[in-house]
């Protein structure tokens, strides 16, 4: 199994420069923190899927957190918070990632 940890957002506009050879960093809105949860094996994809069924109910009244299933596994998503400092926000995705890999490789690996 495999992690992918990661952010997303959008740009809230584009450059004035159309042909710019740089790209200018702009202001993002909407970002949302990415852990994107992977596995090769059919029936580890299915036991991640039944993992991913059981945390969907537990954050289905939870606007800051999706699911979303993949032909590999799932991507739990969180929405930034961006009244919150940005780099101690991303220190306590990737703990929390890290920490949900841990818990997930001991019970997809328990019988090996």
């Amino acid at each position: 199994m495999e992690i992918f940890i990661s952010m997303k957002a959008q740009d809230l506009s584009t450059t004035i420069f159309k042909n710019s050879m740089m790209d200018i960093p702009s202001a993002q809105v909407n970002g949302f923190f990415i852990a994107e949860l992977r596995e090769s094996d059919t029936e580890r994809v299915r036991l991640l899927h039944r993992y991913a069924d059981i945390l969907n109910k537990k954050l289905n009244n939870n606007n800051n957190y999706g699911i979303e299933y993949t032909s590999l596994g799932f991507k739990l998503r969180k929405r930034v918070d961006e009244k919150k400092e940005y780099m101690e926000e991303w220190d306590n995705w990737v703990q929390f990632s890290q920490e949900l890999y841990k818990e997930l490789e001991g019970f997809l690996y328990r019988n090996e």
